[in-house]
Parts: structure tokens; sequence; C-alpha cells
């Protein structure tokens, strides 16, 4: 089962290079299906119910015994399929992949297009899901009292571009989360939209101290750049947990401290560097 997901907001300037979608594909949004509604202390890209994606993609067909694929319709939009696949498999649904390359890679490969949407298969009343979240996740969506212990004594990644995470000098709630390595997620792509071979991800992983026994998570502005890096660590077998809320709940509560520059260095007493 193809899931086509849409970004939160636009991505890419001009009109979409594509036509049609992959045959039988569910449309998708990361606004209204991957993300919950904002509050006074949220990020703006809360994770929204288990129960409300659930209904969301019943509704639409897809039944947790289905092998779903999700992918987006350019190459900039990676990270918005990583925020479905996290929020997805968050929400118990077992079987979930990322197309490499989404949209473009399919055309490119001769995959055929459709204008006609689908209808949706029926949906049977009993939504077949435990009632219990899939086990071994440890703490894979963080809290804020999460992310200053791995700040301190693991690897917290922070996904956004340079500039973002160095902050600017005449404001003194931009930068980063103390301590937090700059570890801009679009670098994982190639040029032609695919994923980076499987060892240069290792040791890009690696060059940031973020595989190994110790703790990791990532965040973003939002909860959907850092996805790529969850997902990323997970098929490299290091489970990297993410704060959904994000740089845009920590720069609202003013009892939270910011760095901003280079990240200061750890102590000697604190290290958490891994053999290769």
């Amino acid at each position: 089962m193809f899931v086509e997901v849409a970004p939160w907001r636009a991505m890419a300037p001009g009109p979409d290079p594509i036509t049609g979608s992959i045959p039988g594909a569910v449309r998708t949004s990361v606004r209204s299906d991957f993300a919950g509604t904002p509050t006074a202390t949220s990020g703006h890209l809360p994770l929204p119910r288990r129960s409300g994606v659930r209904a969301a993609l019943l509704a639409r067909g897809v039944t947790p015994g289905d092998d779903i694929v999700v992918h987006t319709r350019r190459i900039e939009e990676w990270s918005s399929a990583t925020r479905a696949w996290f929020t997805l498999t968050w929400a118990g649904f077992p079987s979930v992949r990322v197309l490499d390359g989404h949209l473009p890679a399919w055309v490119g490969a001769g995959g055929p297009t459709t204008l006609r949407q689908e209808p949706p298969s029926p949906v049977p009343v009993s939504d077949g899901f435990a009632p219990q979240p899939p086990p071994g996740l440890g703490r894979r969506v963080l809290t804020t009292a999460d992310v200053l212990e791995i700040a301190r004594y693991g690897t917290l990644l922070d996904s956004r571009p340079a500039g973002s995470y160095n902050g600017a000098p005449d404001d003194p709630r931009s930068g980063h989360i103390p301590h937090a390595v700059h570890a801009y997620s679009a670098e994982l792509i190639a040029p032609d939209g695919l994923l980076r071979p499987p060892t240069e991800l290792r040791k890009w992983f690696l060059s940031r101290r973020a595989i190994g026994g110790h703790e990791v998570g990532a965040y973003c502005g939002g909860g959907v750049s850092s996805s790529l890096l969850v997902f990323v660590g997970a098929l490299l077998g290091q489970q990297v947990g993410m704060f959904v809320d994000s740089w845009s709940a920590w720069e609202r509560d003013a009892s939270l401290p910011v760095e901003q520059g280079a990240a200061a260095s750890r102590s000697t007493a604190v290290d958490t560097d891994c053999v290769a």
C-alpha cells in the first residue's frame, strides 16, 4: 500500500514537475494526518493521538495488516515521509517503509502513474491494533528532561541548517540546545535524491558521536527533518530518540538554556566516543 505524504509547508518553488501519482496511492499530509493540534507548550507539529492516526488511515483503507510504503512527490520533501514513518510506527502500524528517492525515483525507474485516485477498501469494524504500542522502543519520544540528560551525557543532534543552529547575536533565544551537535539532515541525501550509501551514512553518524551504546537524540524546528536522522539511525541499527516538540517549543520557554555558535566541549569525564 503506497501512501503519498504532502509536507506541512511548501518545500520547493514552482509547479509540481511530475503529473499523476503512483497507482492506488493514498494521499495524506504531515499537518492533517501525522501531527496534532499545537498547544501553548508544544512545538508547532506535536504528535497526534494514536487513535486519531489509526482512524485517519483506516478511513482511507489502510489497515495494520498492510505493508505500507510512504513517499513524497519531491526529493526536497524527503523528511515529510520519514515523519509519516515515525508517526505510523509509533501509532502501531507494524510494517512501514520509505521509498528511496520517492516519486522522482519511481518515475525514473519507469514506474507507472495515474491521475485517478483509487477508492479506499472497505474498513473492518475492528481495527486490528494491539492495545499497547510496539515493544522495544525505549525512549523513542523524548521529553525536555530527556533532552537535557542526553545533551549532557549522550549525543544530541540538531538537524537544522547551520544558520539556525548558530543563532543570531541580536536574538538571545536563537541558537541551539547546549552541547547539541550540528547534524544537518539534508547531508544524508545524495544529489540524485537517494539516500547516501550505507558506508557514508555510518561515517557521518560516527563523526558526530552518534553510534554507540550511549543514548542518541535528535531535534529540529518542529519534528520533521530530525525524523530523517531517526530513520537513518534505524537503518544503521542505532536507536535515535526524537524530541518532537523541538526548537519551536524550546525557544519559547525562557527557563531553558540556549547556546549560540559552536557547541561547548564535553568534560573529558563524560566520554561517550565509540570505536568503529
